[in-house]
């Protein structure tokens, strides 16, 4: 039985396709840098950030939104002071004409406390005994 291919030729010539690879690598290249800037900046946020929302830090950890839910209910994980701000508002019944002022405290994000996490994370491998420091 005969092994040699039937055709030939080469599939493709080497000199065009060094030149196919540059025009291809020069129209990539500005969208491909865009998008390794925004993942790499995004990653340097949340690497150095003290605080960070709920849903980022799930996604950082590859934890679904209710088990850090149930980390947080169960201590966990700190949630970080966030500021609160007092808003009044005055209401008038309209059976009986009169007002009513109500104090409310509104409460900012809730952020997860990053650094406390950290730390919690460095304690633990120093206490490891498979670690060494």
């Amino acid at each position: 039985m005969h092994t040699e291919n039937a055709n030939s030729q080469n599939a493709f010539d080497p000199e065009q396709s060094q030149e196919f690879i540059a025009q291809i690598t020069t129209a990539l290249m500005p969208a491909l840098s865009v998008a390794v800037y925004a993942a790499v900046d995004r990653a340097i946020t949340l690497n150095t950030s003290p605080t960070m929302s709920k849903e980022d830090f799930a996604a950082a950890n590859g934890i679904s939104k209710s088990v850090l839910e149930k980390w947080i209910a169960n201590g966990v994980i700190l949630l970080a002071p966030t500021p609160t701000s007092t808003v009044t508002r005055i209401i008038k019944c309209k059976k009986t004409g009169r007002t009513r002022t109500d104090v409310m405290e509104k409460h900012g994000n809730a952020l997860v406390n990053v650094a406390a996490w950290r730390e919690k994370n460095r304690q633990q491998a120093l206490n490891c005994r498979y670690i060494k420091p």
